[in-house]
């Protein structure tokens, strides 16, 4: 069976599908042939059950959300308004980093997103001030991860939906606020401690007047999250 299912994910490959193709094509075709209590009808089922479900529906609203938000450079806003403040100690970007992932992932609830809209204005940022271009892009990747606990976790949503009534949205939401927190600290500190080790340079001190300004500009995308999250609970 390993065989088969390895032997049709390579012929897709070489056939230049995307990955996801023979991630999700493969288990698929092994699922029906060898599994005879699985078929195409009761997998159908399955998935237009989900479709319908309204749960579902604010994935793709969250996504939206992230979107607009990255059109309109409110992750830039977020960042400037959390550089402002932690820039200027040492490791203070990557903090500013894990932060800013946090923030947008209790916005967008998800990874991806988070990579996309603060990735990309947050890579020169860290180049600029002494970072090598692999430790600046493992630190976003890593700390959009995040994004999995905070809510709206749009991989909580998917579990509650495929586990069924018994699990509450809600309650998932409010047990990855915690354990969300304890990952950022945790992305922090680590941070901070190689920026000691590698001696990352220091940026310039921001003063309380350019802080106020920009947490002016952020105080709208700060209020998203409270507004998003307090909807869903």
């Amino acid at each position: 069976m390993l065989t088969t299912l390895i032997t049709i994910m390579v012929i897709f490959l070489l056939l230049n599908f995307p990955m996801m193709i023979p991630l999700i094509l493969g288990p698929l075709i092994i699922m029906l042939v060898y599994n005879s209590t699985v078929t195409m009808d009761l997998l159908m089922g399955q998935l237009l059950t989900g479709i319908e479900s309204p749960v579902l529906l604010c994935v793709p609203l969250f996504i939206f959300a992230a979107d607009i938000m990255t059109a309109g450079k409110t992750s830039e806003r977020l960042l400037d308004f959390v550089g402002a403040f932690v820039g200027h100690i040492r490791g203070g970007y990557a903090v500013t980093t894990a932060a800013s992932c946090t923030m947008f992932g209790a916005i967008s609830g998800s990874t991806q997103a988070t990579v996309v809209a603060i990735g990309r204005p947050m890579r020169d940022r860290l180049l600029k001030v002494g970072y090598k271009d692999s430790s600046a892009m493992a630190l976003i990747i890593n700390s959009s991860d995040v994004a999995l606990l905070i809510p709206p976790s749009i991989g909580m949503i998917i579990y509650a939906l495929a586990a069924g009534s018994g699990v509450s949205v809600g309650d998932l939401f409010i047990a990855g606020i915690i354990p969300g927190i304890i990952v950022f600290l945790a992305f922090a500190i680590y941070s901070i401690v190689y920026a000691k080790v590698k001696d990352i340079p220091l940026a310039k001190k921001v003063s309380w007047k350019e802080r106020f300004k920009f947490f002016r500009k952020a105080l709208l995308p700060l209020g998203f999250p409270i507004v998003i999250v307090g909807g869903d609970l």
